[in-house]
């Protein structure tokens, strides 16, 4: 019995413990491989958000495209022209003449017209709204938001066929990062006719 009491310090003091550089070392590890993985997580979630963030532009931009396209069908007479807004910033708009008897969905009774619009949202001007109204001025309350980050205001030119009715073309780029990630645009083109036209190969392109 005697013996085994004093065996029992021996065996205590010979067990050996991590020393602080260990701990330091095994600390420093675990750090560098939590930091991976967070960082991996982090940058799967950037990549989702980005990706994200570009499938709603992108159906965003094709809706607009969509009811424009309907817009420009009822018009009978389509006008692009550059403007400048009280804050100063410049935009382009494009006047459609509609008969509401014809496209009641697409205007009102007390209404012939549908104004569409490029409005700047950035100081650089590399960002641009597009809005859609029926009272005839993109600046009015009723003015209602289509699509967000359009990199330039004139995403409208008057089409004139030398025969056929008159057109509209529209380019419209879309893209939240254009000046680091050009290759990131989105592109919708399109010539729409203005199915109502009564007045064939006769259309002005001026934008003033």
């Amino acid at each position: 019995m005697g013996g085994r009491q004093r065996s029992l310090p021996a065996r205590l003091l010979g067990q050996a413990g991590y020393t602080l550089i260990e701990t330091l070392v095994v600390m420093s590890l675990l750090l560098i491989v939590i930091g991976s993985i967070a960082d991996a997580f982090s940058s799967a979630s950037r990549t989702e958000v980005d990706q994200t963030h570009r499938a709603d532009d992108q159906e965003a931009a094709r809706l607009t495209l969509q009811r424009l396209r309907r817009d420009i069908h009822c018009a009978s007479a389509a006008r692009v022209q550059q403007t400048t807004y009280a804050n100063g910033t410049t935009g382009f708009i494009l006047n459609l003449s509609v008969d509401p008897n014809i496209c009641i969905a697409v205007t009102t009774s007390s209404s012939n017209t549908v104004q569409w619009c490029t409005v700047q949202k950035d100081s650089a001007g590399h960002r641009f709204g597009v809005y859609r109204t029926i009272s005839g001025d993109c600046s009015s309350s009723d003015a209602v938001f289509q699509v967000d980050y359009v990199t330039t205001a004139q995403i409208w030119s008057m089409s004139c066929p030398p025969t056929g009715l008159q057109a509209v073309a529209t380019d419209m780029p879309v893209n939240r990062d254009p000046l680091s990630r050009p290759e990131r645009t989105y592109e919708l083109k399109d010539t729409i006719s203005l199915r109502n036209d009564s007045v064939l190969g006769n259309c002005s392109t001026d934008t003033t």
